[in-house]
């Protein structure tokens, strides 16, 4: 009797899985395609900030002492639960010597990276105030064209 399993891998189900949602979103259209994409730049941020905590050495209670960002808040990000604000990911990413950086590949997307990120968390932190002020007669937040 053979012990081997003639079952597919957890990759190979796994990767299944990930092409039948791919393909999904594009049978539903743009729109699914969009929300797709979005999910998975959300999932990138998180899985990073993870990936980040781990190579510290530290545990979710570590990094909530020394960010300053309940425990709790960080695991609900870390499980895509949260849709954290820049100010939280950059108190997160401050003890991990890290910094959100946008990748010019034609996308926005965060990565983690070494460096100075208060002098750049200040400049953006300015234009989202400035841009929250600027809002047509209607009280809608008017969508600025790039």
């Amino acid at each position: 009797m053979s012990t081997r399993s003639t079952h597919p891998t957890a990759s190979t189900d796994f990767s299944q899985l990930i092409a039948d949602i791919e393909q999904e979103a594009r049978d539903e259209g743009p729109q699914a395609v969009r929300e797709l994409e979005q999910f998975r730049e959300e999932f990138s941020l998180a899985s990073q900030l993870i990936e980040s905590r781990r190579e510290g050495k530290l545990s979710q209670r570590d990094l909530a002492k020394l960010s300053g960002v309940p425990q709790s808040e960080i695991s609900r990000i870390e499980t895509g639960a949260s849709n954290p604000t820049f100010a939280t990911i950059t108190a997160l990413l401050r003890p991990l010597g890290k910094r959100v950086q946008l990748v010019d590949d034609g996308k926005i997307s965060a990565t983690l990276v070494g460096g100075d990120r208060d002098r750049a968390a200040k400049r953006i932190d300015r234009g989202s105030r400035a841009s929250r002020r600027r809002k047509p007669a209607g009280g809608k937040t008017a969508a600025k064209a790039s």
